[in-house]
């Protein structure tokens, strides 16, 4: 695939994202004011804050694939960085001030919903969010594109969100006891923020390795062991050893340097050339979008 049709694909899959995004809002933003419900809220705001990182999205992914320049060693690939850091950190953001609003309300006597038609509602959403999760993970295996991925990842929350708020909703119907009728002014604050600690780890995450790749760290620790393991391997066949691995991510991107030494005074050009094609070649297989180099290290 093309670097056009690459930049075409993305954009539609965000696009189809955004149109997903944008009725969810309505949807939900009409059952919120009807229900008075926060956990509805809860994924209307949550919603409203992913739709405006997906128009970004869109904005920026041309830059992703302008090439390489002097003043621009990484090319733009920072870019995409400082946006998965800014998206993450904001959704974090307002999963905590969500959080806080619902204690407020806690403390304040708690709010009775109709359970039963929120339960309906969610069970429907959830359908429509895996649906959607779906096509976007299918679409997005010819892309392999990390702000496609951070989108999945918001899909994904809003899936297990809506089936979360869809079980909550139903026990008031099928439990009737004491301590259920106390629970009930309670319970959509509690289901909100419940949903919300077990949402905030992946913003968090996601706010984590955008500052990774900004401040150019080496990718995870399974990845850099999977580039050592095939260095290893061609550097060997091509009776060379290396010494040092550059290893740098940014963004979608990875950076991979290799400083190697050769028994032999007289070193092939065509030789080092054939080695870092082969690392290349072989390395594309898992990690599409990265860059090979190798460089001899001389003795001081």
């Amino acid at each position: 695939m093309n670097k056009q049709n690459v930049i075409k694909s993305e954009k539609r899959i965000l696009k189809i994202s955004m149109i997903g995004i944008v009725l969810f809002i309505v949807a939900e933003g009409i059952m919120a004011l009807v229900t008075s419900s926060q956990s509805i809220l809860m994924d209307t705001v949550y919603g409203a804050a992913d739709f405006l990182t997906v128009i970004i999205s869109i904005r920026i992914i041309p830059l992703l694939y302008k090439p390489t320049t002097e003043k621009h060693p990484f090319g733009y690939s920072q870019t995409e960085s400082i946006f998965i850091m800014i998206k993450g950190a904001m959704l974090t953001a307002v999963t905590v001030g969500l959080v806080l609003n619902n204690i407020q309300i806690m403390l304040k006597g708690g709010n009775s919903v109709p359970f039963t038609s929120i339960a309906i509602f969610e069970l429907a959403a959830a359908f429509v969010c895996i649906l959607i999760l779906v096509v976007l993970v299918r679409m997005n295996r010819n892309v392999d594109s990390a702000i496609v991925k951070a989108e999945i990842g918001s899909w994904v929350i809003d899936s297990v969100a809506s089936i979360g708020l869809a079980i909550a909703f139903i026990l008031p119907a099928v439990i009737h006891t004491v301590w259920m009728e106390q629970l009930t002014p309670y319970l959509d604050q509690i289901v909100a923020i419940t949903l919300s600690v077990m949402i905030l780890p992946m913003p968090v995450k996601t706010a984590i390795s955008g500052v990774r790749d900004l401040f150019l760290f080496a990718p995870d620790e399974d990845t850099v062991a999977r580039i050592k393991e095939v260095g290893q391997q061609v550097l060997s066949d091509h009776q060379f050893e290396q010494t040092i691995y550059d290893i740098v991510k940014t963004g979608r991107k990875i950076w991979i340097s290799i400083y190697f030494e050769c028994s032999e005074d007289m070193i092939s050009v065509a030789l080092i050339k054939q080695a870092r094609n082969k690392i290349e070649e072989e390395m594309k297989k898992e990690f599409p979008d990265l860059y090979v180099e190798l460089i001899p290290e001389f003795e001081h």
